[in-house]
């Protein structure tokens, strides 16, 4: 059943992605406005959330929502899967998000994403792409918009151990005196990062008190990471004998 409803949904998405694919050479040439194409990503995304709950049977839960600050903040998320890529975005319409410069290769897609407007970063590029990251970060935030980013760098499966790349999201808390908000879930326990495969149920989304800006710069790193990882673990813990299979 898992499996029909899986390919259910990989068809919908695709079906979906075709009918709304006629809006980008539009967009393209008129020049949109970054909000345009935003407005027509976030369509997109609440389209493949409801085939998520009513396809596949796969909804989520909120914890904590009186943590998100009002206003400008980092939201500082673990990743497990493609599920929070695309959740986050309908949560946090306006938030511009960190991303790995490659996708910018990817035809078509990549001018949609120049223009959404993510950060896309290099990371080849060393301490020019941590310069170029914050300057497009604080832009964002100059326009009262919040920043996310996946400080574990990619996708970790739920039984890898949990690292992270703290360069970038150091850099940001240091240079943009907001506050960083911890945000973990347990998506990897419904939609793994090696399979297509989908299973139903609730996946838990935890934000917790937010990291208030002026920590020093190992305080601040070993702080995040272990209110990430602890709450993932915990939310882990508490839903691996609900997933349904």
């Amino acid at each position: 059943m898992h499996y029909l409803r899986s390919v259910a949904f990989d068809t919908l998405v695709l079906l979906w992605t075709l009918v709304l694919s006629p809006a980008i050479p539009l967009l393209w040439v008129f020049d949109a406005s970054s909000a345009k194409v935003r407005a027509v990503s976030q369509l997109w995304s609440h389209g493949i959330v409801l085939l998520l709950k009513y396809v596949v049977g796969l909804d989520y839960r909120e914890q904590g929502r009186d943590n998100i600050p009002i206003g400008p903040c980092i939201i500082a998320c673990n990743h497990q899967s493609l599920w929070e890529t695309v959740a986050l975005c309908v949560i946090f319409p306006d938030a511009s998000i960190v991303a790995k410069k490659e996708l910018l290769n990817i035809p078509v897609v990549g001018w949609f994403l120049h223009r959404y407007p993510m950060i896309l970063v290099d990371r080849s590029a060393g301490r020019q792409a941590l310069k170029q990251m914050i300057a497009e970060a604080r832009a964002a935030i100059g326009e009262g918009r919040k920043v996310l980013i996946f400080p574990q760098g990619t996708r970790q499966a739920v039984d890898e151990p949990m690292t992270f790349h703290a360069a970038g999201i150091a850099a940001l808390y240091t240079n943009l005196d907001i506050p960083v908000l911890p945000t973990a879930h347990n998506s990897g326990l419904f939609w793994g990062k090696k399979t297509l495969m989908i299973h139903s149920g609730n996946i838990s989304l935890s934000y917790m008190p937010p990291i208030p800006p002026g920590l020093d710069r190992k305080e601040f790193q070993a702080k995040l990471e272990r209110a990430i990882a602890d709450e993932a673990g915990r939310l882990l813990k508490a839903a691996d004998a609900k997933v349904v299979r």
